[in-house]
């Protein structure tokens, strides 16, 4: 259950596709329904497979300012007609995650030159502000490989809490102008609101404001302190927190905590891990330490100002969703500019089970559309524009 726990977390489109019944069933014959049956189908045969030749997954290492890097670039067998870097969510596997794999494989089969940075980070359960950064310089060693991005531009995707930090780097300075688009799955716009979530259960619907509660799964509060740990002052508190989360982590629950031995610092954080009140978890992070309170900040998009974001935005969300509520990336949605966000909702996904309906096809293939127009034309399509 913990494992399941774990690999949901890097997004909800994913798993939406992986649980559709079925071994690549036939969605149509458009681009989209190919890319879909072709992720679904995974490693089996497709008609993706059938008509596309196989593509080339490299491990590589880079340097960006001295910073050292390493990834798995994907390039396709045919000519490249856009760039994207993939990024991992919160997961052990990393850039090895089969179905991140998977998904990878199928975008370069689609030609997109895939580069899946290697975060340490994120696999260790640790979402930081310096993840923003890494994002951007993997997106910079990207726009160095001219030929890897047609028209001098290209696009980033993010999963559920890795999503924060690629919608971030898309506003750094030196990459922003290059950032042609930005895909989230399973993303937030508030931090705030989602550390009131999953330590209480309650979210905010976006048009009423008002209370609304569904059970959280309880494994993400303990990534969260997990993730927080390391920042406490005293190892013996960092310890503490760490075994706590490693124990929910296989499922044995955090058992009983006396708060005698823990310093202010890891009080506060355990006071907002076990705080069940949510018109108290504001005080409650403001009164996290600094340090903590900077790493928030960080990595929040709503402590941003969204405007300044050049990329057209496609945002993927599933309503069922019980690590992330759908009404964070409504609330994102109508924090970017109008006309650069495209949002999608899907129906069929809610606790450990995926159920997708059919009525959420149409939904898939809509968002994988909007994915695919980020290409660049075929010359074949640019000749005909010319002549037109």
């Amino acid at each position: 259950m913990a494992l399941r726990r774990m690999r949901r977390l890097w997004g909800v489109l994913l798993a939406l596709l992986a649980g559709l019944p079925g071994c690549a069933p036939r969605l149509g014959d458009s681009e989209a329904a190919l890319a879909l049956e072709d992720v679904i189908a995974a490693g089996r045969e497709s008609r993706l497979k059938a008509r596309t030749p196989a593509p080339l997954r490299s491990p590589i290492q880079y340097e960006i300012e001295g910073r050292r890097y390493s990834a798995d670039l994907y390039l396709p067998g045919e000519p490249v007609r856009a760039g994207i870097v993939l990024v991992p969510g919160v997961v052990a596997a990393g850039k090895d995650d089969a179905r991140l794999v998977a998904l990878a494989t199928t975008l370069a089969r689609l030609q997109f030159a895939v580069l899946v940075p290697d975060l340490r980070g994120l696999r260790e359960y640790r979402v930081r502000a310096v993840n923003v950064r890494e994002v951007a310089d993997a997106f910079r060693y990207l726009l160095a490989r001219g030929e890897l991005v047609p028209q001098g531009r290209a696009g980033v995707a993010g999963f559920s809490y890795g999503a924060g930090p690629v919608l971030l780097a898309a506003l750094e300075p030196d990459i922003r102008e290059q950032v042609r688009f930005v895909m989230t799955l399973g993303g937030y716009h508030d931090l705030r609101s989602i550390v009131g979530y999953f330590t209480t259960g309650y979210y905010r619907e976006p048009a009423s404001g008002r209370w609304r509660y569904q059970q959280p799964n309880p494994y993400i509060k303990w990534v969260f302190s997990l993730s927080n740990a390391d920042l406490l002052e005293h190892a013996e508190d960092r310890a503490l927190l760490q075994a706590l989360a490693d124990r929910a982590r296989s499922g044995t629950g955090p058992g009983a905590v006396s708060l005698e031995g823990l310093r202010p610092d890891a009080r506060a954080l355990y006071a907002l891990l076990s705080n069940q009140a949510p018109e108290r978890v504001p005080a409650l992070i403001d009164q996290l330490p600094p340090r903590i309170r900077d790493e928030l900040r960080g990595i929040d998009p709503a402590s941003q100002d969204l405007s300044r974001l050049r990329a057209h935005a496609i945002l993927v969300h599933g309503r069922g969703d019980t690590m992330i509520p759908y009404t964070e990336s409504v609330a994102l949605a109508a924090a970017l500019p109008a006309d650069q966000v495209q949002l999608f909702l899907i129906e069929g996904f809610a606790h450990v089970d995926v159920q997708p309906e059919r009525g959420d096809i149409p939904q898939l293939l809509a968002a994988v559309q909007a994915l695919l127009a980020q290409r660049a034309p075929t010359d074949s399509a640019q000749d005909s524009m010319q002549e037109w």
